[in-house]
């Protein structure tokens, strides 16, 4: 039986995911090993192994595929755990690192402070050098400096190298004898060089994109390196595969020196699997919300498409890679509730993760949760978490609610947990804000997609907050990012700066720096193992209006010549783009081209899913029991009904309770009896319309209350016309 099988890792669990032949997607979930990643993955494959009948060795021969998305390189920059790094550069330009571009990130956050570099002043070491913007040698490289700097960097400790010298993008003679010095002096240190790290115009993001490089490099190698040999040691014949965060896979050896493409391993993948649920459903327009045990991931896909940013940051620090335009905020299960000075709730971004945890998984935590709130409000099962085979312990929880939130703030434990709950969702829907409204998204144009282990419990709230009218939930919601893995192609992106004018740019000349970018693209492709046949290349350019200091990326014709007449489709392409996110577009102006950015794509065998035939339209044998919970739409804790998922298939309608349908009967009688008063005084139907109101008491289903004037008044009307006609409701 040949699986495919993707694991990601997270804060607070490992996921896994495994295909079968069939197309069946099997499940599998362990606790995250935050001192050492790998152990949480193998526990995950020993559970898959053992699943399927098979010893880890046979588990792992029998996979066709195998990918993994990993939280080191990420959790390396966020703790500042990474090696000690030197950075070498052109003399005169130490500063780089530290001057940024001389304005706050945010300019209306009063307290925002900058990160601190990644490499002291001390370590950041200029040698004599020039290379001009033509490309031209103004100053050979004194090699002795380097030398000298190898010297200083042995005597600190120093494990990793970035070298950065100006305008290394057009000419790169430089850097790469700076490097063989570097490996004479110190063998064992890992090296970056911007020019391989990423080759283009801007001296800030390329400076800080390769320190992040180097500084996060040599944990990751280590990991994945050790992780490889380990699992090419227990029976994996194929290619092991890393997520990038360009929603693409990579080769472990191209991952480790381009180390910096890995920060957001994790939910690029979640973000392929919105691609994958789009095409199912026929759905071009989705944003995917993962929520977890520590973070809220969300991803707008556009007409099938998911946004790439090249100006995106990790922990404050730029890096200027090819990454998929996902807004990240602490706000996951494991989020800590406190009181701040002022006496106001807070929920995170602070995170238990797994160890200990929550303060209902019994391994230690002291402070309340997301987690213990969603138990105590009855969203859980206390005797089903994780499928039965975790008990946590809801007295602890309450607790610990009780301790920390409720007595300070004179409120029982179920109003703090509700409490915990709505400002959660609050945070999660201005997050989801920022990837729609602020790209120029309108959300009630999107349907949400509900992923992590977490969200399903919030995302109706989110989707009321944000005005989105469907919410969708993967059976595999909980596992989506291992899922979206088994959907990535091989993507390697290749930059070339290339400064034009349209109109009056060369055409031949762009042409000739075209053919040459995209024969390295494919090159570098083919090396990672890739057939030609399955190969392609996709062509983009970032361009702004001369003037202008930020650009905009937009897609231009592939595998052709590029000759006058595509000229006003890509200006025209532009303009749209520009529209969309800043609202306005002035195409009398010219336009400038700053980057040719070119992605390779290899192509992968990918399994089609098992399509389960429809049931029948009653639900009633999956109904497991009833279980008290808090929804605030019924005034408080209610008894509602509880289904086992698993029993539940295509065709079973809404699922809906006896009492609750006894209630809308009962709301639903009293507008008759007051319309048929109205009508019986003589009332016209606006007097009706105006004089009847108590729809605020009507249960509508959650995430619906913005309708409850339109109910109303639908009601109200309709009533009005059948008893004025004589017509018995």
């Amino acid at each position: 039986m040949k699986l495919r099988m993707g694991v990601d890792t997270g804060g607070t669990f490992t996921d896994g995911v495994v295909i079968d032949e069939k197309g069946t997607i099997h499940n599998f979930k362990e606790l995250s090993t935050p001192k050492d990643p790998s152990i949480g993955l193998y526990n995950v494959i020993k559970r898959a192994a053992e699943y399927f009948k098979k010893d880890v060795r046979g588990f792992l021969g029998d996979l066709d595929f195998f990918a993994h998305g990993t939280t080191v390189a990420t959790n390396t920059l966020l703790t500042g755990t990474g090696a000690a790094t030197g950075l070498i550069l052109t003399r005169g330009f130490r500063d780089t690192l530290e001057m940024r571009r001389a304005h706050k990130e945010n300019i209306w956050d009063l307290y925002l402070t900058a990160a601190a570099p990644l490499v002291p002043r001390r370590l950041r070491i200029g040698v004599r050098e020039r290379i001009d913007y033509r490309g031209e040698v103004v100053e050979p490289l004194v090699e002795q400096d380097v030398r000298d700097a190898c010297a200083l960097f042995r005597r600190e400790g120093v494990k990793a190298v970035a070298v950065c010298t100006l305008f290394s993008f057009l000419n790169d003679a430089h850097e790469r004898r700076i490097r063989e010095i570097v490996k004479e002096e110190m063998p064992d240190a890992f090296i970056s060089i911007s020019s391989e790290v990423l080759s283009q115009i801007r001296e800030y993001e390329r400076m800080s994109t390769t320190v992040a490089n180097a500084y996060v490099g040599p944990k990751l190698t280590v990991y994945l390196s050790t992780l490889e040999s380990k699992l090419k040691r227990d029976g994996l014949s194929r290619a092991f595969y890393v997520v990038a965060s360009n929603s693409g896979v990579m080769t472990a050896e191209t991952a480790i020196r381009h180390a910096s493409a890995t920060l957001l391993s994790g939910p690029a993948a979640g973000a392929v699997g919105g691609i994958f649920f789009a095409e199912l459903m026929g759905r071009g327009n989705l944003i995917t919300m993962d929520m977890g045990g520590t973070s809220f991931d969300v991803t707008l896909v556009s007409e099938g498409r998911v946004s790439l940013s090249t100006e995106g940051s990790v922990a404050g620090y730029r890096i200027a890679k090819p990454m998929c335009d996902i807004h990240t905020i602490g706000a996951g299960g494991g989020s800590i509730a406190w009181i701040d000075a002022g006496g106001m709730l807070k929920v995170g971004p602070s995170s238990a993760g797994s160890d200990p945890g929550p303060v209902c998984y019994g391994r230690g935590g002291e402070r309340p949760t997301v987690t213990d709130a969603n138990l105590i409000l009855g969203y859980l099962d206390k005797d089903f978490f994780l499928g039965g085979e975790m008990k946590v312990d809801e007295r602890a929880a309450t607790a610990a609610m009780r301790r920390v939130i409720a007595e300070p703030l004179k409120m029982s434990e179920v109003e703090a947990a509700a409490g915990v709950f709505r400002i959660i969702n609050q945070n999660m829907a201005d997050a989801t804000k920022v990837v729609s409204v602020q790209r120029g998204h309108d959300p009630r144009e999107f349907a949400l997609v509900s992923a992590g282990g977490a969200c399903s419990m919030h995302a109706c709230k989110i989707a009321e907050e944000v005005g989105s009218t469907m919410v969708i939930v993967p059976r595999a919601a909980s596992v989506f990012c291992a899922l979206g893995m088994l959907e990535c192609d091989i993507r390697l992106d290749s930059l070339k700066t290339y400064h034009a004018l349209i109109p009056g740019i060369d055409l031949a000349e762009f042409n000739t720096v075209i053919s040459e970018t995209e024969k390295k693209a494919l090159a570098e492709l083919l090396q990672e193992g890739v057939e030609r046949e399955r190969a392609s290349l996709v062509r983009h350019l970032d361009m702004r209006y001369v003037g202008q200091h930020h650009e905009v990326s937009v897609d231009i014709p592939s595998a052709c010549t590029i000759e006058e007449r595509h000229l006003p489709v890509i200006a025209e392409a532009f303009h749209r783009a520009h529209e969309k996110l800043y609202t306005y577009s002035t195409p009398e102006n010219p336009l400038e081209i700053m980057n040719l950015r070119i992605t390779a794509v290899g192509a992968v065998d990918k399994t089609g899913l098992y399509e389960k035939p429809a049931g029948k339209a009653d639900p009633a044998k999956a109904l497991k029991g009833t279980r008290r919970a808090y929804f605030e739409e019924r005034g408080g804790v209610v008894e509602v009904p509880v289904y086992n998922r698993d029993l539940l298939v295509p065709g079973h309608g809404p699922v809906t309770d006896k009492a609750y349908l006894d209630v809308q009967r009962a709301f639903l009688m009293e507008w008759v009896t007051a319309v048929a008063v109205g009508v019986g005084r003589g009332w016209s139907k606006e007097e009706c319309l105006a004089r009847i109101a108590f729809a605020d008491r009507y249960p509508v289903d959650i995430g619906q209350e913005y309708m409850m004037d339109h109910i109303q008044r639908e009601n109200v009307g309709a009533l009005y016309d059948k008893l004025s006609a004589g017509i018995r409701p």
